[in-house]
């Protein structure tokens, strides 16, 4: 089937792109985690890679606006999933750290979130899977800079 072919809304990207999203959200709660949302598990990696960020940094590692980073990095450090402390040389400026309960459920995730991959791309082939990537890849990368965070 074409995509001419298909009706309306199906055949419009952001209607599939929508219903991705719900599929990979319903798929993340019942394989990753009801708990930690697939979001707070992207600031969890970034903090991983990086040892701390500012509140900005993540804003621009996770590619989310500030106040939803705002609300995301309350809700983890009040759940101890994350610190927040003054910067060393700067008093203005936040530092956001893993702690030893966000370092494990990290370790804890990371296989799951493959697994998360794993299943959304099964009845795909690995052609169909690389270009699905590369393809969204593309989009994003595209995209006019610091659109999602306006």
């Amino acid at each position: 089937m074409t995509m001419p072919d298909l009706p309306e809304p199906q055949r419009h990207v952001g209607n599939l792109i929508r219903r991705a999203q719900q599929l990979h959200l319903a798929t993340w709660a019942r394989v990753a985690s009801s708990e930690i949302t697939s979001a707070q598990y992207s600031i969890l990696a970034v903090l991983d890679r990086l040892g701390e960020a500012s509140q900005r940094e993540l804003c621009d590692e996770v590619d989310l606006d500030r106040s939803t980073i705002a609300d995301l990095v309350r809700r983890m450090e009040k759940s101890g999933l994350i610190a927040r402390q003054r910067a060393a040389g700067d008093a203005r400026r936040n530092v956001v750290t893993l702690t030893s309960h966000g370092a494990a459920e990290r370790a804890r995730l990371a296989p799951l979130v493959i697994d998360v991959q794993r299943e959304l791309t099964a009845h795909l082939g690995p052609d169909d899977s690389a270009a699905l990537f590369h393809g969204l890849w593309a989009m994003l990368e595209g995209s006019v800079a610091g659109t999602a965070r306006s």
